[in-house]
C-alpha cells in the first residue's frame, strides 16, 4: 500500500535529504526560545539535523543555528542542545 506524499527535509549541516520523521526538528518558538521538535508540530522557524554526532556538533559549533533560525543562541539554549545531541547523536562510525 502507498503511503503517498512524503515530506522531504535536508540536515542543515551535512544536506542530506531524507523523510522528515529521520530527522530532528529544531524551532525557535515565538518566546525566542530554542527547543527540541520531537512532535513536528510546534510553531516557530525550524530547522532539521541528522542523528550524527558530527552534525550537531557543525551546527552548534559553527553558529549554522543562529543563521538558519534567524537569531542568535543563547547560552542557556546552547547547553541544553548540547545535552540533547549527547543522549540521541550517534557517533561518526555509524
Amino acid at each position: 500500500m502507498s503511503r503517498g506524499h512524503i515530506p522531504l527535509r535536508s540536515c542543515i549541516v551535512c544536506n542530506v535529504k531524507t523523510d522528515k520523521r529521520d530527522l530532528i526538528r529544531l524551532v525557535r518558538t515565538q518566546s525566542g526560545r530554542v527547543e527540541v521538535d520531537t512532535t513536528n508540530r510546534i510553531p516557530g522557524r525550524g530547522a532539521y539535523l541528522c542523528h550524527s554526532q558530527p552534525c550537531w556538533d557543525g551546527a552548534l559549533k559553527k553558529n549554522r543555528l543562529d543563521h538558519k533560525l534567524k537569531g542568535l543562541l543563547s547560552t542557556e539554549d546552547r547547553l541544553v542542545l548540547q545535552e540533547f545531541a549527547q543522549q540521541v547523536a550517534a557517533p561518526s562510525g555509524e
